[in-house]
């Protein structure tokens, strides 16, 4: 069983914990009035220059919910299995669904900006402790003002994610996944060399990942018949 961080660091990108985003953060309570039960992941680069960047299942489990939200945008829960629940939101697009089998590091969606498209793109990433049962869409501040309570009930409820992922040795770069699935292997997408990329193409709802030796193609709310044709090899 291999571990990954929900975001991978490449040769050009890098992830990291926003400033005042992190799990139980004082300056996250101070600027919105709510305990923040998550932790928010964003390129260095910051605002929205890793929308549509690849979230990764962080271990080996099984999608128990996958949904969209009017507000928080597409979401997804993964159990693994010492019966802890990871979840992602605000994603763009959603690679998986309910009752799929997923490993460490599989693609499972794209980060995004909420539904309303009103957020800097950021990946808001939570660990339930096991035999925690709690809606997709739950987000404990709506159900509790006092703040003391709150953040009793979340470090009731929640594991600290990054300590989550370090107790788990999670890999968090791309060659780390890599050297499990193998190197990227020569992908071609219309004529157009996308070997070792995610290549996107929002007109046909059409995701391409060819970083590892395995590629994979992810259709959106479209039917494959009616895509233009995608020659690999």
């Amino acid at each position: 069983m291999t571990s990954f961080y929900p975001v991978l660091n490449t040769p050009t990108t890098a992830y990291t914990v926003q400033n005042g985003c992190g799990f139980i953060d004082s300056a996250y309570y101070e600027a919105r009035g709510a305990v923040h039960n998550a932790c928010d992941w964003n390129a260095v680069t910051g605002r929205d220059t890793d929308l549509g960047d690849p979230v990764h299942a962080a271990d080996t489990g099984t999608v128990v919910n996958a949904g969209w939200d009017g507000y928080i945008g597409g979401m997804v829960e993964l159990q693994h299995n010492d019966g802890t629940i990871s979840g992602y939101w605000h994603l763009r697009d959603i690679h998986v669904k309910r009752g799929e089998a997923v490993q460490g590091g599989d693609l499972i969606g794209q980060i995004g900006k909420g539904a309303r498209l009103s957020m800097d793109a950021h990946l808001h990433f939570y660990v339930k402790k096991a035999g925690v049962k709690l809606p997709l869409s739950y987000w404990p501040s709506t159900h509790m003002k006092n703040r003391a309570e709150c953040e009793a009930f979340v470090r009731q409820n929640y594991h600290h994610p990054e300590e989550w992922l370090k107790a788990r040795g999670a890999k968090r770069r791309i060659e780390d996944l890599q050297a499990l699935r193998g190197s990227p292997m020569h992908t071609l997408v219309n004529g157009q060399d996308v070997t070792g990329t995610l290549a996107q193409y929002p007109a046909q709802g059409v995701t391409v990942d060819a970083r590892t030796s395995k590629t994979e193609i992810y259709i959106n709310g479209l039917v494959a018949v009616d895509l233009p044709a995608l020659p690999l090899k």
